[in-house]
């Protein structure tokens, strides 16, 4: 019989699973694992050879294993405010307790973070290495006031990497391979290129798939997108994408009769909720600038670290509206819905702000509703269920008077 043919989400599965393995090998056999933060530049690590966890994607996991409360309710007891980051809660939680039942993580040797997500996450690294007495090593991003990324930010980032490898090799003891730092932002790029393509896919009119599918790929473009079966398992995806385009398929259960662009980190705890109430409606997630960022592609050194430096929270006011406005209008949404994150602080503090410029230049109907990325405490099914009717509604109403 011939052998049949391994999914894009089989394939996802298998290396998050070797992910975590590999960290488990390496302190079975003495070598020192790391902690890192998801938008650190990965490629001086893969370059390396070293082996890092993702306190993020882990976090982010235990929140929709539904594990989050446990880990947060330990972080309280230890004094942990709950105006904190919602995942940096979660890790000091698992930190204290030292394990979970979802999904395990060896404990770091080192921590590596740069700050172009925000600052509170340098304060969590910091707290780390304090209560580990391990190295911290900081790659310091300076967040853009004007549109585009100044040389003098760009001077900055490359004088810091001599350091920053000096850094990395104490904490480690691996050497630095200039050769496969080369060959890692060469494959680094290609996954970016099919992250690009699958994303054109889940955009198109009519989309071939349940837009939340794509929050589960992301998991890997954050841990491992400077390898070689990342770029694989992600090609995969966009092939299974196109061959269901071209067939008229899609993943989307049920009539899509809305195109809906959701914006902020995913509420992970009640990701379920959310998705089967859009579904109830006929709405389908078509766009999202939360995994579209990951799909970053350059050509040298100067590029890598310019496209560090413009993620979604280190740009300012202007280019962050831009990029959802294009995205809302390319993926041809009717309505954007949108996550007042009680977490994540630097996101939120200008949604108002960019829900206005999103429904009077996308021209598109928007509407709020609260949550945050890990405590299960800040969201009310009700609320959420109120705000997607009303969406629909508006949505409808502009479609029965000709507007869409």
């Amino acid at each position: 019989m011939p052998e049949e043919k391994i999914r894009a989400k089989d394939l996802l599965n298998r290396l998050l699973d070797q992910h975590y393995e590999e960290a488990w090998e390496a302190k079975r056999q003495g070598r020192p694992v790391g902690w890192v933060s998801s938008n650190f530049p990965q490629e001086f690590l893969e370059a390396m050879g070293l082996t890092v966890c993702y306190p993020e994607n882990h976090s982010t996991s235990l929140s929709a294993k539904h594990e989050s409360l446990d880990m947060i309710h330990e972080a309280e007891r230890l004094g942990y405010h709950n105006d904190l980051c919602g995942y940096a809660r979660v890790n000091l939680g698992f930190l204290s307790k030292g394990d979970c039942q979802s999904l395990r993580m060896p404990m770091p040797d080192y921590v590596v973070c740069s700050n172009n997500i925000c600052n509170q996450l340098v304060k969590w690294f910091e707290t780390v290495a304090r209560l580990r007495n391990i190295p911290l090593i900081i790659f310091d991003i300076p967040f853009n006031n004007d549109y585009e990324v100044s040389e003098s930010r760009m001077e900055y980032m490359r004088a810091q990497i001599p350091e920053l490898i000096a850094q990395l090799e104490r904490a480690s003891g691996a050497a630095w391979n200039e050769a496969r730092f080369r060959e890692v932002m060469a494959i680094s790029n290609e996954c970016g290129e099919q992250w690009q393509r699958a994303s054109r896919y889940f955009e198109a009119v009519p989309s071939p798939m349940n837009g939340f599918e794509m929050f589960n790929y992301m998991a890997l473009m954050v841990c491992a997108r400077g390898r070689r079966e990342t770029v694989e398992a992600i090609r995969l995806l966009a092939d299974e994408l196109e061959q269901r385009y071209a067939a008229g398929e899609t993943t989307f259960r049920g009539e899509p009769k809305y195109r809906i662009m959701m914006e902020g980190i995913a509420c992970w705890p009640h990701l379920k909720h959310n998705y089967q109430t859009l579904r109830g409606s006929g709405c389908n997630l078509t766009g999202t600038v939360y995994t579209e960022t990951w799909g970053r592609t350059y050509r040298d050194l100067d590029e890598m670290l310019r496209s560090y430096s413009v993620v979604l929270d280190n740009t300012n006011i202007d280019r962050a509206c831009d990029r959802r406005i294009q995205l809302a209008r390319r993926a041809c949404c009717d309505g954007a819905l949108i996550h007042m994150n009680r977490s994540c602080k630097a996101w939120d503090g200008i949604l108002y702000e960019m829900e206005r410029r999103i429904r009077s230049q996308a021209g598109i109907p928007t509407a709020l509703y609260d949550g945050d990325q890990s405590d299960p405490r800040c969201y009310a099914e009700g609320q959420y269920e109120s705000r997607v009717q009303g969406l629909c509604e508006v949505m409808e109403n502009r479609r029965e008077e000709g507007r869409t």
